[in-house]
């Protein structure tokens, strides 16, 4: 099953022979700045790529590969996607300039209720897959391509807090990712709309040697009430040509993973398997049977475990420095002695921040009490 895994899993996109080559940028309409990372790519095809931090892009591809029917795409988070057809480029053209107009600001459907609605803190995905298999992209997979997996979780109003997943090998000096949230279509189960309907994207820049990823998705404001699809982006490799981010995997009885090779391709649907994605969640609920058990509570509290320690920079202690329990979704804040408490469990993950200085992120092995020291970023 794992040779299979390795097999299904793979994004393989072979270098173009460039034939046909569109520069251009993309800009904000209204006010004219750049719009960093957006999918550029002909619709349905292996064909696309993504703007940089700049708004600048190139696209290449054989033009055996496209027809005059194709549509190129140009769309972006907080945008309304503009569709032109290819046979209206000019292929003279040295460089092309598309306005984006910023998309309507829509106010989301309010529902008043009476009834007490109780918080119930939950893991979902799946957190186990270490050993289980790989899925990963390799070779030249182009900006834009995707690789992301189906969540299933009861139905009912649920705010994502956080994304974890294990890295098992990055051979690049740093991978520019975007995770998306995908509602699925009503007929279908592919990937529909994006979830996240805060205009920015959600970006990580995954550095070598980082083996344990937690994204924090608070500022997105996501919600899903039935299952969603979460995937992760390729938006840019730095320190080498090649891409080799390798990532756990398995077979899940009813699971479905996605890809697509570039920006606006097709997605393809991958059964019985998925990628080793987790996500903490907050499900609001109006039935206390849905709280967890009192035993489960007594045993949790049991294994918890009070520590404390302090935040320092540059050898200085730091006030107001923010550790927060990803695995609970609560945090802290160090005192004017740069000190904080807190109570932890096993398995938890922490994080530790400060404004302009780099997070430390971590897996409690033991309980134990811990101090930081935070560099630059």
């Amino acid at each position: 099953m794992k040779s299979f895994l390795c097999t299904v899993l793979l994004l393989v996109v072979f270098p173009l022979k460039a034939q046909l080559a569109y520069r251009g940028s993309v800009v904000d309409a209204t006010t004219g700045e750049p719009v960093p990372f957006v999918n550029i790519g002909v619709v349905d095809r292996a064909i696309g790529t993504v703007s940089n931090e700049e708004g600048d892009f190139l696209l290449e591809f054989r033009r055996e590969d496209v027809g005059p029917a194709d549509i190129l795409r140009i769309s972006s988070l907080g945008y309304e996607a503009t569709e032109i057809p290819l046979s209206r480029l000019e292929q003279t053209t040295k460089h092309f300039t598309f306005r984006l107009n910023p998309a309507p600001i829509g106010l989301d459907e309010v529902v008043v209720s009476t009834a007490e609605l109780f918080e119930v803190e939950e893991e979902v995905g799946y957190p186990n897959m270490m050993g289980r298999g790989i899925g990963y992209w390799k070779d030249s997979v182009a900006l834009g391509g995707e690789l992301g997996s189906r969540i299933r979780v009861d139905k009912g109003l649920r705010r994502l807090n956080a994304l974890f997943f294990q890295v098992l090998d990055n051979p690049s000096d740093s991978v520019q990712l975007r995770v998306n949230i995908y509602q699925t279509d009503i007929k279908s189960t592919y990937p529909g709309t994006n979830a996240n309907k805060s205009g920015k994207g959600i970006l990580h820049t995954l550095r070598k040697g980082e083996d344990l990823v937690v994204i924090d998705l608070s500022a997105a404001e996501l919600w899903v009430s039935d299952d969603f699809i979460v995937s992760l982006e390729l938006l840019g490799v730095y320190g080498t040509e090649r891409v080799g981010l390798s990532l756990p995997a398995g077979a899940s009885p009813g699971g479905e993973s996605y890809r697509r090779y570039a920006s606006q391709s097709r997605w393809e649907r991958l059964e019985e398997s998925v990628m080793g994605f987790s996500l903490q969640s907050t499900l609001y609920t109006d039935n206390p049977r849905r709280l967890p058990k009192a035993r489960i509570v007594r045993k949790r509290e049991k294994n918890e475990t009070e520590i404390s320690g302090y935040v320092f920079h540059a050898g200085n202690p730091l006030k107001e420095a923010t550790l927060r329990n990803y695995t609970r979704n609560n945090s802290v804040k160090t005192d004017k002695w740069g000190r904080y408490t807190t109570r932890i469990s096993k398995g938890d993950i922490l994080s530790v921040s400060y404004p302009g200085l780099l997070e430390i992120v971590v897996k409690v092995e033991e309980p134990r009490n811990f101090n930081f020291q935070l560099k630059r970023n």
